[in-house]
């Protein structure tokens, strides 16, 4: 099946076609503002370059946040509104659960997965060999202080691009795992594949979930 794969909860908007779960493209860009400007035309090209047709998608998937407000309703409306047209099967994703896939870690590590939640606060969510630990259906964004005071004392792997604001706190960790290029932004590709995997499972309700009210 060939399915598309939007990923707009961060300021780097991504888009990947995929066929079974297999990555036939993608494209990343760095975007502050302007996301619904490039989405037709970023999807033009993918499948320009594959020769298909809108009609041939037969799943589409974009984030279901937390992440940037505007960008986040400009994907789900983008993918929403493509799924009505085509007929294609929609899904949404946590962008916490996509960053915790692309840096598992060992089998029975911790993950801390964080995403910059603006005004000096993350949302961060903890995972198990991929096992949700805490809700990430719905995040609360905090001060880093109050998300480091109530984190176990044990090695965790800190990702995502939120994990900036918990630097501060690094020295005094020497259990936290900080490997470098960890503080990338959820990828679309990755997150195609996750929702790929999931398709066939009793699917959440599909929605947006944006961790705090617009500003």
């Amino acid at each position: 099946m060939i399915h598309l794969a939007v990923e707009t909860s961060t300021d780097l908007l991504g888009m990947a076609l995929l066929d079974d779960g297999s990555v036939l493209g993608e494209i990343g860009m760095r975007m502050k503002a302007g996301a619904s400007e490039v989405l037709v035309q970023a999807l033009d090209l993918l499948l320009t370059s594959r020769k298909l047709e809108p009609a041939s998608v037969g799943m589409v998937s974009c984030s279901r946040g937390p992440g940037s407000y505007t960008s986040l309703r400009v994907g789900f409306m983008f993918c929403q509104g493509f799924s009505e047209a085509t007929g294609a099967a929609l899904l949404t994703v946590s962008p916490l659960e996509v960053l915790a896939r692309e840096w598992k870690g060992s089998p029975g590590g911790l993950v801390l997965a964080v995403l910059n939640a603006r005004q000096g606060q993350v949302t961060a969510a903890l995972l198990e060999e991929g096992s949700v630990k805490e809700p990430v259906s719905l995040p609360v964004p905090e001060n880093p202080e109050d998300l480091v005071r109530r984190l176990p004392d044990a090695a965790i792997r800190i990702v995502g691009p939120g994990r900036m604001l918990l630097e501060s706190w690094r020295s005094g960790h020497p259990g936290w795992i900080w490997r470098e290029g960890e503080d990338a932004p959820p990828l679309a590709a990755s997150q195609g594949r996750l929702a790929w995997e999931r398709r066939n499972l009793s699917p959440d309700e599909v929605g947006l979930v944006y961790g705090r009210e617009p500003v």
